[in-house]
């Protein structure tokens, strides 16, 4: 745990403790006490749900429409173990043909189309061939993409090795 979360933690327990003495010392109504526990014990959620990201865990939004993959990690489904199986990728956006942003962890649902493309997007890697990923996302839907999950195995992945990048003539 680093120390914003430990900070954060702290605050949370203050806001409580806060909470616990204005249901206690005041003559408000039970409906307005009931309401305001309601609201600390949902953002408590909320910050989890935030924590989780900040934290560095792998995300199950959607991935971006166009990314560089800079690496992945395949685990096979194993009936015998429980293991559903899952592919973690990390990735970094792109906007047009250059990078938008830091690297980020994205778990996807373990695809066996999939799994092969990204065995061998990682073998070029290791050859110094920069793979590049696209995804077509089969039945659309609605909704912002950065809160949409990667819960349907309806993903389709593509990768492909990324253009040849020309210097600039001196």
């Amino acid at each position: 745990m680093n120390n914003y979360s430990l900070f954060l933690t702290f605050l949370y327990v203050a806001i409580a403790a806060l909470l616990l003495v204005l249901c206690l010392a005041t003559g408000w109504r039970r409906w307005v006490k009931v309401l305001m526990i309601a609201v600390v014990t949902c953002s408590y959620f909320v910050a989890n749900y935030t924590f989780e990201d900040m934290l560095g865990w792998p995300t199950p939004r959607m991935l971006p429409e166009k990314f560089i993959i800079v690496s992945a990690v395949i685990e096979e489904p194993n009936k015998e173990r429980g293991v559903e199986g899952a592919i973690y990728l990390w990735v970094t956006a792109l906007d047009g043909n250059r990078p938008a942003g830091a690297p980020r962890s994205y778990r996807l649902p373990y695809q066996k189309d999939a799994h092969s493309q990204l065995s061998e997007a990682q073998r070029k890697s290791r050859q110094g061939i920069r793979q590049v990923g696209t995804v077509e996302r089969a039945g659309g839907g609605s909704g912002s993409a950065w809160f949409k999950v990667n819960a349907d195995n309806k993903l389709k992945l593509k990768v492909s090795d990324a253009p040849v990048t020309r210097l600039p003539e001196k």
